[in-house]
This record gives structure tokens, C-alpha cells and sequence, in this order.
């Protein structure tokens, strides 16, 4: 559980920056610590009953049919460990309801862990556990998105922003609830699917995306893909991509993805990063005090592992760069001066996780993996994809 400081003797460690997903970081005033060995409580201290007891008050505006649904039937697909069941037809996913409250517990369980890390000489320090669902982690977003926006201004000449939205049916093809982890996987397919026609649409163009992920009024989810191009193009040029994906989610549906509705084109954007944030939705109240309907999105995309925020390998290129031209630029030295970019520094190690319960500090030894998944048997033809025209 080693991490390697980017830079030495300066600043101290505020907070984690992402923990339970095969890294856990430690952000300082103007270091970072990655570690590549995910560290976070067992089991993330869940207490009580994620797979019984009776339904918060506020899961009881989920109509029936939603919150009994399973949040996946799919064969063969993987959720995280807490969202599947043992049962007598194999391994199966739990409903919408029990994921609910497994990701409440966990979020919750997150609230009073602090990690302990030790430097090579013997320095230790504490810092909250944090997960990427609570509202200070927005600011990482934010910084990584101003970041994207400074490098952007200072390599592209003319910047048009386009904006691809993709969502698809919540209903299925007997006329209920679509599972919600099943509707998410295939609108992430169907753009996996189209991005192989956005890059053919913008070839010869410098251009970098942004993926985000929100939820609809209902709970289900649907994907903004923000494509920053160095150059003029039009709503017409992303036709391919669009059609591509209608073609490939059957219950996408083409009225919902006419270019006036699925692509917005922008060349007056000054603000970047805000217009981005908007979309990121995790400002504010915490999410488990957010209406339920929100709720059922963050459970969605955690029981699936879903990042609701992703960029494109160039732009988190461009990420890095900012952020290491702000950390010379603050410490007043030139590459030349560091010799290049070396990150070299002390060795940390996380070597404690503290749960603090009933105002008494528990240690624990860090935990060795990440997230623990368990693919599903499913039940083949149990939702079918809805055609929609």
C-alpha cells in the first residue's frame, strides 16, 4: 500500500480524494498521494438490514412496481457484492429497493472513517474518508473541469462546445419498469457504440469529450457528452453519431434524438467549467438527504460502478498539465529549473482506517482490494428492450 508523494516537503494533506475503487488519494495544498491499493472500511461498515426491514418513508414515492424491482436481470453482468443475493435459481440481483438502502449505508459509513498514512521517516497523518458522491467531492470535479478549461483556452484557437445527449426508454416492451442497472448499461453500450462514428465525424480536428452522467425527474439516468472542438462545426456533421446510436439502443427512439433535441452546438461559451458543473448535480445538500428519485440514480450508478463523470484520455492529459503548470507556477520554479516533470518524493503507506462509533475511535487495518463485484445469472427475457420508433 505504498503512495508516492508528487512532491516533497511542502503543504500537508487536507482530504481524500476517492476511496473503495482500486485507489485511494490524499489530496494536499500542492501534493498528492496515490495509492494503488484501494483502502476503506470492510464491508464499508454497513449496519443493519440492506436486504430487509420495511421501506423508509421516503422510498414510498417509488411506486411499487419500481421499488420491487430488480435492479438487473441481465445474465452475466456484474454488480457490486452488496446488490446480489443468493437464491435458489443462482445469483441474483436485489431490488431496487434493498440497493437503495445498501448504498445509504454505505455512503453513511463514510462519514465518521478517517484514514492514517505513514511517510518512510516516520511522519503520520489523518484525513477524512471520502467517496465521490459527496457534495465537497463536486469540487474535484470543478477543479478538474476549470483545469480542462484553462487548457483548452490555451491551446485551441476557436473553441466550439457541442453537447450529445443520450437517454432511452424506462419502460419495457410488457409495459413496466425497465430495470434501471440494465437502461444504464445500454445507453453506455449505445454511446460506446457511436463514439467509434464521433471520431470518424472529427477527424483531422483537435478535439477532446467529457462524459457526465444525470438523472431524469424519475430516478433513470441519461449521458451528456460535451465535445470541445478547436474549430467551426455544425449540429448536422453529428448525424452519424446519433443515428449509430438509435440504431444500436432499440428503445432509444429517433424523436427523442432528432439533431435539435440530441445535439446543441456552442460557440460563445466563456465559462466552461460551470456550464459542465451544471450537469453534475452533486452541489449542496448531501445526496442521501436529496429527493429519492436522485437517490435511486446514485444507488444505480454505484451498485454498477458507473463513473457519472469521465473524460476523454486527451483531456485528462490536458488535466495534468494544468495542474502541474499551477504547482510550478505557485512554487515559482520552471520545468527547467525541477528538471522536467519528475514527481519524486517520500513513500507513503496507509496503515489505519478509524470508524468512529458512539464517540469511540475503532482502528482497522486498511482493506487490500477494491471493489468486490459478483456477476448474476440474471434471468433471460425477464425485461425486454421496448422498440421504440
Amino acid at each position: 500500500m505504498e503512495a508516492t508523494a508528487a512532491a516533497a516537503g511542502r503543504g500537508r494533506p487536507e482530504t481524500t480524494r476517492r476511496c473503495g475503487a482500486g485507489r485511494c488519494c490524499v489530496v494536499e495544498q500542492e501534493v498528492v498521494l496515490v495509492s494503488e491499493s484501494a483502502s476503506r472500511p470492510s464491508k464499508n461498515n454497513c449496519q443493519g438490514g440492506s436486504h430487509g426491514g420495511n421501506a423508509p418513508e421516503s422510498d414510498r414515492r417509488l411506486s411499487d412496481g419500481l421499488r420491487h424491482r430488480p435492479v438487473s436481470v441481465e445474465p452475466d453482468v456484474s454488480l457490486r457484492e452488496e446488490c446480489t443475493l443468493e437464491l435458489t435459481d443462482g445469483v441474483q440481483a436485489a431490488n431496487v429497493g434493498n440497493v437503495l438502502q445498501s448504498w445509504r449505508d454505505w455512503y453513511e459509513s463514510y462519514e465518521n472513517s478517517h484514514i492514517t498514512f505513514e511517510r518512510d521517516d516516520g511522519k503520520t497523518v489523518r484525513t477524512a474518508l471520502e467517496n465521490s458522491y459527496m457534495p465537497e467531492y463536486g469540487k474535484r470535479y470543478y477543479a478538474k473541469l476549470k483545469g480542462l478549461e484553462r487548457e483548452i483556452e490555451r491551446r485551441y484557437e476557436s473553441l466550439t462546445t457541442v453537447m450529445l445527449t443520450f437517454s432511452a426508454s424506462h419502460e419495457n416492451a410488457n409495459g413496466g419498469w425497465r430495470c434501471p442497472a440494465d437502461h444504464m448499461r445500454d445507453i453506455a453500450a449505445g454511446f460506446d457504440t457511436a463514439r467509434k462514428h464521433l471520431y470518424h465525424v472529427l477527424s483531422g480536428e483537435n478535439w477532446e469529450y467529457a462524459k457526465v452522467w444525470e438523472p431524469h425527474a424519475d430516478g433513470y439516468g441519461h449521458m451528456h457528452v460535451a465535445v470541445f472542438v478547436d474549430g467551426d462545426v455544425t449540429a448536422g456533421e453529428f448525424r452519424p453519431v446519433i443515428e449509430k446510436y438509435t440504431e444500436t439502443v432499440r428503445s432509444a427512439g429517433t424523436d427523442a434524438h432528432t439533431l435539435d433535441k440530441a445535439v446543441s452546438v456552442n460557440d460563445d461559451i466563456e465559462n466552461v467549467g460551470s456550464y459542465i458543473s451544471e450537469y453534475i448535480g452533486i452541489f449542496g445538500d448531501k445526496p442521501v438527504n436529496r429527493p429519492v428519485s436522485e437517490q435511486l440514480f446514485y444507488s444505480v450508478s454505484w451498485a454498477t460502478n458507473t463513473r457519472r463523470v469521465e473524460f476523454s484520455n486527451g483531456a485528462q492529459e490536458m488535466i495534468r498539465d494544468d495542474r502541474n503548470r499551477q504547482r510550478r507556477e505557485e512554487a515559482g520554479v520552471t520545468p527547467e529549473d525541477r528538471g522536467g516533470d519528475d514527481d519524486g518524493g517520500p513513500t507513503w503507506t496507509a496503515t489505519e482506517i478509524v470508524v468512529v462509533e458512539d464517540g469511540e475511535p475503532r482502528g482497522g487495518e486498511p482493506s487490500a482490494g477494491g471493489v468486490e463485484t459478483r456477476r448474476i445469472d440474471g434471468r433471460p427475457g425477464a425485461d425486454p428492450e421496448k422498440f421504440v420508433p
